[in-house]
């Protein structure tokens, strides 16, 4: 199976970010594959969106290399996550952020 082929059998489990249509449809073009990645386009078939993915494909009992660096996989486990952000917490941001005046930088700067 050639790489379009399997990205097209793939893209039937996903629904376009923009229009909510099944991607089964989608254009896909390859632009570059190297080893394990590739560059692919993926346009949707009804409101023509188009993403560029980068695409890291590991075949059986071959570990996904990053630089050097083995890639974790899904059952490798997930590192432990922070609790949740409160809605209070996102009330207190939303009252900073409109009562501040200036930049970016000006804002990680106060205290």
């Amino acid at each position: 199976m050639d790489l379009p082929e399997l990205l097209r059998s793939q893209a039937k489990r996903y629904r376009c970010a923009v229009c909510n249509t099944n991607m089964a449809d989608c254009g896909i073009k390859v632009i570059t594959q190297q080893g394990n990645r590739a560059l692919v386009r993926v346009t949707c078939a009804s409101c023509n969106d188009e993403n560029l993915l980068q695409i890291i494909f590991q075949t059986d009992g071959e570990p996904i290399e990053n630089e050097g660096q083995k890639v974790p996989t899904i059952s490798e486990g997930i590192p432990p996550v922070p609790d949740p952000i409160s809605s209070d917490e996102l009330l207190d941001l939303r009252d900073l952020l409109s009562a501040h005046q200036g930049g970016f930088r000006e804002l990680l700067e106060r205290r």
